[in-house]
């Protein structure tokens, strides 16, 4: 079975953060995106919109982690106007480990990744780590 163009993307996008490759990241995010990461209390809670601040809020993650925050990729589906991932992120982080199972919903328009809802299963612990 053929792999839906927009799974492409998605997968695209994932390798480009896991080498660290920013213009490749900034290439498939629509300049107008939005990710919305859940929390109330992790210093990366919330709206971040447009591609600059999603840079940002990337960068956010790998600094506050020293590097150590990194993505196994399970699976991406998709259709014409959506992709899901399911990831594991994990990271160190102030004598904390974080293994955090995750889904990421995905709007692609255009080619690009326009809108990004994270969900995952662990809420407390990811916003305690991320405070």
């Amino acid at each position: 079975m053929p792999v839906h163009p927009n799974a492409d993307i998605v997968r695209r996008l994932f390798r480009a953060f896991a080498e660290r490759d920013v213009a490749t990241v900034q290439t498939l995010i629509a300049e107008d995106a939005v990710w919305t990461f859940p929390g109330e209390r992790g210093q990366i809670a919330g709206e971040h919109r447009g591609r600059e601040a999603i840079a940002a809020f990337l960068g956010k993650v790998m600094a506050l982690t020293s590097g150590t925050f990194h993505i196994e990729l399970h699976d991406v589906t998709a259709s014409d106007g959506h992709a899901a991932a399911l990831f594991t992120g994990s990271g160190q982080r102030n004598g904390k480990t974080l293994h955090n199972p995750t889904a990421l919903v995905i709007t692609i328009r255009d080619g690009r990744c326009a809108d990004f809802r994270e969900f995952v299963w662990n809420l407390p612990e990811v916003d305690d780590f991320w405070s």
